[in-house]
């Protein structure tokens, strides 16, 4: 395993806190996400330092970590992005827990790759989540507005990259993912394949999926390379280590070694698993036919929240390496067995 290790301290503008704790600690990030394997943002907020007055932030870099630039988008805490096209969203809470009686949201979209940040649309009294573009144009999003003291919840659909929003009739709950303008895909009972129209509200059944009977859907999500939509199941028993993947296109199911959260990229499956204190990489590169790992030992301890993934077999994460020479406190690394 090969790592780039980046040093907040050295980041101009940065310091220490309180003159003795690495300048990265001043941050709690929410989410990585990346555009290309150099192309990456780090979302999140500064109560590290701040944790009753914080302020929105966004670190990028488009060089690998060489340089950074950092935004300040108000107060409060950067909890999601994505990437569509060359456009970034994000959205900006005012508030760190999701069910707070005080909620305020803000739409942020970039297409300068995080150098400016302009505010799309914003909410007084609620929040957005489970935010999901299929275009830079079409998306849907799950809004909590106030009503009567209470906070309702439903979804919306824009056509007009967030400027506008129009509620549709779909149970907020559902996990859904787009796969058109117009439509989305959901599945119900773990097995059953829906598209919905949400122009029209036509539900209509596409095909019931061959999933193991001890199996529960955790997420849809699309492989970056092939744009293929996979469903990730998790074992429903309780203290099940059980996984598994469907590639909805094909109805193909691939169980996975028990413990083995990964990412796929095409063929390429990886990830990092946390048996604390250490940790182990593992990769396929025939879709978990045959698995290779690297125990990380005497490397490095990690966190597991958040982690970025990108391409054949990149992580990002923040970390504190050990047996180093010259490098102690907590710093951003990004790994991979070729790193280039």
């Amino acid at each position: 395993m090969e790592w780039k290790i980046i040093d907040f301290d050295k980041i101009p503008g940065e310091k220490l806190v309180d003159n003795y704790f690495g300048a990265i600690t001043r941050y709690e990030f929410n989410q990585i996400i990346n555009y290309n394997k150099d192309v990456f943002f780090l979302l999140g907020d500064d109560s590290g330092e701040k944790a009753d007055n914080y302020n929105a932030i966004v670190y990028s870099t488009k060089n690998f970590g060489d340089s950074w630039k950092k935004n300040i988008l108000g107060k409060g805490t950067v909890k999601y992005g994505l990437c569509i096209g060359n456009d970034i969203f994000i959205v900006v809470d005012s508030n760190k827990i999701p069910t707070s009686s005080t909620r305020k949201s803000t739409l942020y979209l970039s297409n300068d790759f995080g150098d400016t940040w302009s505010e799309i649309t914003h909410l007084d009294e609620g929040n957005i989540s489970n935010l999901d573009f299929y275009s830079q144009n079409t998306g849907i999003a799950v809004f909590s507005l106030k009503k009567n003291e209470e906070f309702i919840y439903e979804y919306r659909y824009t056509k007009d990259s967030g400027k506008t929003w129009s509620k549709f009739d779909l149970d907020p709950d559902t996990n859904c993912i787009m796969n058109s303008d117009q439509s989305l895909l959901y599945i119900e009972d773990n097995n059953k394949l829906f598209q919905f129209n949400i122009e029209t509200g036509e539900k209509k059944l596409i095909k019931s999926l061959s999933i193991p009977k001890n199996m529960d859907l955790a997420y849809i999500k699309k492989d970056k390379k092939t744009d293929r939509l996979i469903a990730y199941y998790f074992g429903k028993e309780q203290e099940s280590n059980k996984i598994g993947i469907c590639y909805i296109d094909k109805d193909e199911y691939v169980s996975l070694p028990d413990n083995y959260y990964i990412t796929t990229h095409g063929n390429f499956f990886y990830g990092l698993l946390f048996n604390r204190p250490f940790s182990t990489y593992v990769w396929s590169s025939d879709r978990g036919k045959t698995w290779k790992k690297e125990v990380l030992d005497n490397q490095m301890i990690y966190t597991d929240i958040p982690m970025g993934y990108y391409g054949e077999g990149y992580i990002y994460i923040e970390a504190t390496p050990l047996k180093i020479k010259n490098k102690r406190g907590t710093f951003f690394v990004i790994g991979n067995p070729n790193i280039k």
